[in-house]
Parts: structure tokens; sequence; C-alpha cells
């Protein structure tokens, strides 16, 4: 017995086999999705590999909190980097006397950021250092993977600004300019120290 096969049939066929091969591809990207998030979960559990660094992540704004731990446990595991997180949340004050220095207080200057410019005052932005042998590392030949990293996390780093490069710097913005914060921050759209983020 032979089988013949019209066009329409081979139609029929080809269309089968193009609809079964996107359902394998939906179906395994689905899985990595899911595996993406459950990542998102796990960093959102573990901890760093320093207390102080999760006390000081304990501070950011809710939105970025994961995404600062996730960042901490990814350069142990992958750079083999152990960073701390030197400074997160900031009061407007505390800017103030960093703005100072330098200027209308003894020492050098540290930052360009007036009380209310620096997304550190909306817990938005942290420092970090690499702890090597108990010591930090300021003068760091790993800066570029740090900053690599932080990126390919969504962060914006201060390693890749022009005027006052900040190589342990680390920020997201969520679209807003530090005025529009100082903005939401004057006119009470806070829940707590945090602003409102939609």
């Amino acid at each position: 017995m032979t089988i013949k096969y019209t066009p329409n049939q081979t139609a029929k066929i080809l269309t089968l086999a193009v609809f079964i091969i996107l359902i394998v591809i939906a179906y395994k990207k689905r899985k990595s999705l899911k595996s993406f998030t459950m990542n998102t979960i796990n960093f959102l559990k573990e901890k760093t590999w320093d207390i102080v660094s999760d006390r000081r992540i304990d501070t950011l704004h809710p939105k970025i909190r994961t995404k600062a731990k996730e960042f901490i446990i990814r350069a142990q595991k992958e750079l083999g980097i152990q960073l701390r997180v030197t400074s997160a949340l900031r009061t407007w004050e505390e800017q103030t006397r960093l703005y100072n220095k330098g200027r209308s207080a003894p020492g050098k200057r540290v930052t360009n950021a007036r009380a209310g410019q620096s997304y550190h005052n909306y817990g938005l932005a942290f420092d970090v250092v690499e702890i090597k042998n108990g010591k930090a590392i300021w003068n760091n030949p790993n800066w570029q993977k740090i900053g690599e990293l932080g990126k390919s996390i969504g962060f914006e780093w201060g390693g890749d600004w022009k005027k006052m490069v900040d190589k342990p710097h680390f920020q997201m913005r969520f679209g807003k300019h530090h005025t529009e914060l100082a903005q939401l921050y004057r006119s009470g759209q806070r829940q707590g120290v945090f602003i409102k983020l939609i």
C-alpha cells in the first residue's frame, strides 16, 4: 500500500510541525522565566557573606534591596570577590556634612551632590568596596568587572560618569531625576522614610 501526499496534506503536516516547535520553545521560555523568578526569590531569602552589608542593604528602598543583595552574592559566586556595602541610605543631614568636606569643613571633597541631590538620600544608591584578607581595596584593578556585573543587574555605575568618577557607587533612578525625587520627598509622598515609586 502506498500513501500519496497531496500539497494540501503536506501544508497541514508542516503547519503542525511548526506549531509543535513553537509550543516547545514557549514551554522552555516559560521554564527559564520561572527559574529567573525563583532565583530572585532565592536572593531575597539568602544572606550575603557579610552581616555589615546585610544591615546596610536593609536600609535601602524596598525596590532595590533584592537587587543589591543579588549583586553582593553574585560578585562572590561569579567573580570570587567579596564586596562590602560601605554606604546605603543617607539622611539629608549626612549628605550636607559630606558635601561640606573640602568646602566649609576640613578634608578632601568627596561629593558634588548637595542634600536631596544624591540617590543615597532616597535609599536608591549604595557604595561598595572589595574586602580581601580583612582589608578594603579602594584602588582596585577589579572595578571594571564589578561595574559590569552591577550594570548587568540593572544598576547605573558611577564608574561610567564623566565629571566625578565614582567607582564604588551604584544606583537605580527609576526614570526619575533627583529634582523629582526631592519634590516627592518634600511633598510627603512617602511610606516611612522612602518615597513612593510607581
